[in-house]
């Protein structure tokens, strides 16, 4: 199937639901819900739409812009129980399953040194929309760059045109 035949449905009926799914969902509205209320189930509504109607790490942003939307003002304690429950979306989008330990290893290292920075910026910035902001130009940096590798993978560009 090449790019120009990729609409909602087909995407909706090629997607199917890993078990790194349903745990990421599953533990993202836990850690949300249980802080937020209401309104984290309804993040992790949102999360499961994500996970459902796309194959790639879309799931794992919109965990992360809702994490930060919802834990503006919160502590660390809740900010990194909702990054780590995020966790399983993003090693699902990224393989497939079950995963092969060497990649999820360099992958949770990544993720690890994403943390880091995640927490320096925000034990740093004075305001929430501060934050908000950077979150939401990191995802759109990881997004770019995740569809540049993708084109790249899938061979819809030569690799060096890749680089224009």
């Amino acid at each position: 199937m090449n790019q120009s035949e990729l609409t909602i449905r087909t995407v909706l009926d090629a997607n199917e639901l890993t078990p790194m799914d349903a745990a990421g969902v599953l533990c993202f509205t836990l850690a949300v819900g249980l802080t937020s209320g209401p309104w984290g189930v309804a993040a992790g509504v949102l999360v499961l739409v994500a996970a459902a109607a796309t194959g790639g790490p879309l799931a794992f942003v919109v965990a992360q812009l809702t994490a930060v939307s919802l834990f503006g003002d919160a502590g660390l304690v809740a900010v990194g129980g909702a990054q780590l429950a995020a966790f399983p979306l993003l090693a699902s989008a990224a393989f497939a399953w079950p995963p092969d330990r060497a990649r999820l290893a360099r992958l949770a290292a990544g993720y690890v040194v994403a943390l880091g920075v995640a927490w320096a910026l925000w034990s740093t910035l004075r305001w929430a929309w501060q934050a908000a902001a950077v979150a939401a130009v990191l995802a759109a940096a990881v997004a770019y760059g995740l569809h540049r590798y993708e084109r790249v993978a899938l061979g819809l560009v030569d690799a060096p045109e890749a680089e224009r």
